[in-house]
């Protein structure tokens, strides 16, 4: 058997003015919001270098001792 046919003419209650309105505000509010916290939250501020502006210097590793050399000595602290 073939499937109902649907009929051209079905008819279909268009949508209310205030249900078309309030979706669009909907949306509208959602891209306001999300805009807004994109452009509060982005990162680097204002100053426009694209570094962080308190950064911490880099601390660069010591070397591990090569085999049949003598470690370095540790630095001392004396007290007076």
């Amino acid at each position: 058997m073939s499937p109902p046919r649907r009929r051209r003419d079905a008819y279909r209650p268009p949508r209310s003015r205030r249900e078309v309105l309030t979706a669009v505000a909907a949306v509208v509010g959602v891209l306001v919001v999300t805009v807004a916290l994109i452009w509060f939250l982005q990162p680097g501020g204002k100053s426009g270098s694209g570094q962080p502006s308190n950064s911490t210097p880099l601390s660069i590793p010591s070397s591990p001792s090569l085999p049949g050399q003598a470690p370095l000595p540790a630095p001392s602290a004396s007290t007076p």
